[in-house]
């Protein structure tokens, strides 16, 4: 997902007109970069509001680049690792465990429930799946022992995916924390291209404006 920054030049003629020839170029190349910049802080400021548990490597999942003297134009864009998996978030579709950014080989995508531990941007926390499997590994061998928590893996069932669950031995209570599950349905939510649009539609005749303003001010 990118979107290419270009300027209307039937909008901006009157501003060119009042500087010189030489400093074209560069105005331009100012003026855009620095509304791709802004572009890009606005939806990084706007991510949190859109995905709940949103990390810091989705909120940091929008880049740009500068335009230059020799071309004009600069790039908001979603880096290549995000994209993989915020592309089911702007256009929809069906996400399985090949889309898995991090390990390619999964064989299931891992989706926490409300009970299952989280770290302070929201996400689950690193090595929690692999801490979950350990302990269900210890619980199992203390089996005889009662009136504790424990935590078990339960295969697919009819009742639902696979799973670590905690169980309440004393109560036999079951509460699911982590579900394996082998496909995962999105439907449009991101709003790369509109946000971007819209901002921009906003925006960038008033950024080249300043830059242009600051660029005189300077050669008074």
């Amino acid at each position: 997902m990118r979107m290419t920054i270009k300027v209307d030049m039937d909008k901006t003629s009157r501003m060119l007109q009042r500087i010189s020839s030489r400093d074209i170029p560069y105005a331009l190349a100012r003026g855009v970069s620095m509304a791709a910049r802004e572009t890009r802080d606005k939806l990084k400021q706007d991510i949190p509001g859109i995905f709940k548990h949103a990390g810091p490597f989705t909120r940091n999942a929008i880049s740009f680049t500068y335009a230059t003297k020799q071309n004009q134009t600069a790039t908001v864009f979603v880096k290549d690792q995000q994209a993989k998996y915020l592309k089911f978030e702007e256009y929809g579709g069906t996400r399985t465990p090949q889309d898995n950014t991090m390990n390619p080989n999964a064989k299931a995508l891992v989706i926490g429930s409300p009970s299952a531990r989280r770290n302070a941007s929201g996400a689950l926390p690193k090595g929690y799946v692999r801490s979950l499997a350990q302990k269900a590994m210890d619980d199992l061998k203390k089996s005889k022992r009662k009136n504790r928590n424990i935590i078990v893996k339960l295969p697919e069932s009819r009742r639902g995916p696979g799973g670590f669950f905690q169980r309440n031995v004393q109560a036999n209570s079951l509460v699911r924390l982590i579900s394996f599950i082998h496909h995962a349905t999105y439907k449009p939510k991101f709003g790369f291209f509109k946000r971007t649009s819209d901002f921009l539609d906003r925006n960038l005749n008033p950024i080249l404006q300043k830059t242009i303003d600051s660029i005189l001010e300077k050669g008074k």
